[in-house]
């Protein structure tokens, strides 16, 4: 019992972050709905006519919606919807935690000196977890249920358990999958890059899948066989086999990362390349990017920037391909026009720049934030302590990792902004492209501001700066969404950084509110320069 309370504690923050993430969702967008949708039978046809419209646009980032009209459907898709995505990320930086991160800290070692197995090592690992999820997804569902009785519409609770029973099975199944990812490299680092980007793919093939596509490969994502059970609007039913198939998938994983785990050396891979056959040298390594400052980091970092820019350029060029269609289609609908022209979308650059730039400054604050999981995994792994041995001086370090971080940003943004323009002359969307690339720059400033937070944090206390950078972003995003939703104070909107973001693309920049966001940035920089010379490296 020890041991399993030991990894419950090692894992409460995450499920603190996820379950708070989780209630706050599920409770608000009930309340959301009551407000939002009308009390007429006309009223609420509108409205799902409106929104399944609107949905249409938002399925890289939400399943499709079923009863739009109904606060079931509503929680469904709004609510619960939004969660998948938010839990397998939690997942993912769980299992590479449990599979990487103990050994680094040494704890692994530790309790197999205590005489502990590897197998009940791993198991109780998987098995606190399994427990934490469970709690996670029971509150989650029941703040659903509150929310949907504070609406006057309350859901039926055997529906909201069968929703919960699949959404667990989606949750264990992306952690399985980090965990056997983590057996296969050797940091937490590359577990997280490797466990991420495989569900990453999963994630994908399952968004091809819901505009009828992939239909010979769709079955293999997770995410797919989830999005398959609908049991608040049809009938309190699930999908048996594919809900079936989730924890097979999981147990599956799970068992082959305790297997792997029990086989391999701590600190090896499961699988290790044969030692090639060379004899050693003295001289310097020939890559001549390794000796100038920036691009030596970037040179190092050059995989990960290339997927997340090939990943972002086809996202843009996925919300292209029904941009056109879904605009048209919208401003054919009078009661939507008038919506659309009071909110200024009557434009395809608007449009653009209100929801694509909102979902790619949230996708850039998640590069910042992986970024600044490998400045804190330096300090831990001794990396850090390596470099400044050169030496090299610590206020060298924060400026150069600052910089290379703006320099991938701005990589990655160039090919997503590329992407766009290319994409929309192909399909003959009409967009300004002087407005795409102001509101591309831009939006470095969210990568600035993310990165400066995160340079003070890694200065201060590395092992919590994650955390907390992904509670600033949580709340960035909830703050931007529900504070015009119940009319809260203007200045509390300020707060998120993606609200100060705004929509540059549309022709109004607030520059007021720009400079704030790169200020946020210079400000957490100068407190990471002062704070990285008051602190022992590794502690």
């Amino acid at each position: 019992m020890t041991l399993f309370r030991l990894a419950l504690r090692l894992g409460r923050v995450g499920a603190i972050a996820a379950g708070l993430i989780g209630v706050a969702a599920a409770l608000a967008q009930p309340l959301a709905f009551a407000q939002l949708a009308g009390g007429t039978a006309a009223e609420r046809e509108v409205f799902a006519q409106q929104m399944e419209i609107l949905a249409r646009q938002l399925t890289y980032l939400l399943p499709l919606p079923h009863g739009l009209g109904t606060m079931a459907g509503w929680i469904e898709w709004r609510a619960i919807g939004a969660l998948e995505v938010i839990f397998a990320f939690w997942a993912v930086m769980a299992g590479s935690g449990a599979g990487r991160g103990d050994e680094e800290q040494g704890l692994v070692e530790h309790w197999l000196a205590q005489g502990v197995s590897r197998g009940r090592y791993i198991a109780s690992r998987i098995a606190a977890f399994a427990l934490i999820t469970t709690i996670v997804v029971t509150l989650t569902l029941a703040a659903a249920r509150v929310g949907s009785a504070l609406g006057k519409e309350p859901v039926p609770a055997s529906a909201l358990a069968l929703q919960g029973i699949a959404l667990l099975g989606l949750v264990l199944c992306c952690y399985a999958i980090a965990l056997f990812a983590a057996q296969l490299v050797t940091t937490r680092r590359s577990a997280v890059a490797l466990g991420g980007g495989a569900l990453l793919v999963l994630y994908l093939v399952d968004v091809v899948a819901r505009t009828d596509g992939a239909e010979s490969i769709r079955w293999i994502s997770p995410f797919w066989l989830y999005d398959q059970n609908h049991p608040l609007t049809n009938g309190g039913t699930v999908d048996v086999l594919k809900t079936v198939a989730l924890y097979v998938t999981a147990a599956t994983f799970a068992a082959a990362a305790s297997a792997a785990f029990v086989r391999r050396d701590l600190g090896a891979p499961l699988l290790r390349r044969p030692p090639l056959d060379s004899e050693p040298t003295t001289l310097p390594a020939s890559d001549p990017f390794l000796r100038l400052p920036v691009l030596a980091i970037l040179d190092q970092q050059r995989t990960s920037i290339l997927v997340w820019a090939v990943a972002l350029a086809a996202l843009g060029v996925f919300f292209l391909s029904f941009t056109r269609t879904l605009v048209d289609a919208m401003l054919a609908t009078p009661s939507f026009r008038v919506y659309m022209e009071r909110a200024g979308l009557g434009t395809y650059t608007s449009f653009i720049g209100l929801v694509w730039f909102s979902s790619l400054v949230l996708l850039l604050s998640i590069y910042a934030i992986v970024q600044t999981n490998g400045w804190a995994a330096d300090d831990q792994e001794g990396r850090l302590e390596v470099v400044a041995a050169q030496p090299v001086s610590r206020m060298r370090i924060v400026v150069e990792r600052l910089a290379a971080l703006l320099a991938g940003g701005a990589l990655i943004v160039t090919a997503a902004g590329a992407a766009l323009a290319i994409g929309a002359s192909a399909a003959q969307v009409a967009i300004d492209n002087g407005h795409l690339a102001l509101g591309s720059v831009l939006s470095l400033g969210v990568v600035f501001a993310f990165g400066g937070l995160g340079a003070a944090g890694v200065g201060w206390r590395p092992r919590a700066t994650v955390i907390a950078l992904g509670a600033v972003a949580i709340a960035s995003y909830f703050l931007q969404e529900f504070t015009p939703l119940f009319g809260w104070p203007t200045p509390l909107a300020d707060l998120s950084i993606y609200a100060l973001y705004g929509n540059p693309v549309s022709g109004t920049v607030d520059w007021a509110r720009s400079t704030a966001l790169f200020g946020i940035g210079l400000i957490g920089t100068l407190i990471a320069l002062v704070a990285v010379g008051r602190r022992d490296i590794g502690r």
